[in-house]
């Protein structure tokens, strides 16, 4: 099972350019208006450049965050479960 690490918890308008791609798409999947000033968590999956926006406008629960990463044969490290558990249910 590969790792989520966090990346960093930051609004929309400071995630780098070569990551935004990621947020973007996350955004038109989930069916929701993209607004700069959002905050937004972006986890990576060790040793890829897979990265997996979490939006905290509405924030999932850590149970169904976890089965998210579980289907993509990951979880989260301790320190990005800890970081999130601040801002998720």
């Amino acid at each position: 099972m590969h790792k989520a690490n966090l990346v960093a918890i930051t609004e929309v308008r400071n995630v780098p350019p070569d990551i935004r791609p990621f947020v973007s798409f996350m955004a038109e999947v989930e069916g929701r208006g993209l607004s700069e000033d959002e905050l937004v968590a972006v986890l990576v999956i060790d040793t890829t450049t897979s990265y997996i926006p979490v939006f905290l406008k509405d924030p999932p629960t850590m149970a169904s965050l976890e089965e998210t990463l579980a289907r993509q044969d990951a979880t989260l490290t301790s320190e990005a479960k800890a970081a999130l558990a601040r801002h998720v249910k």
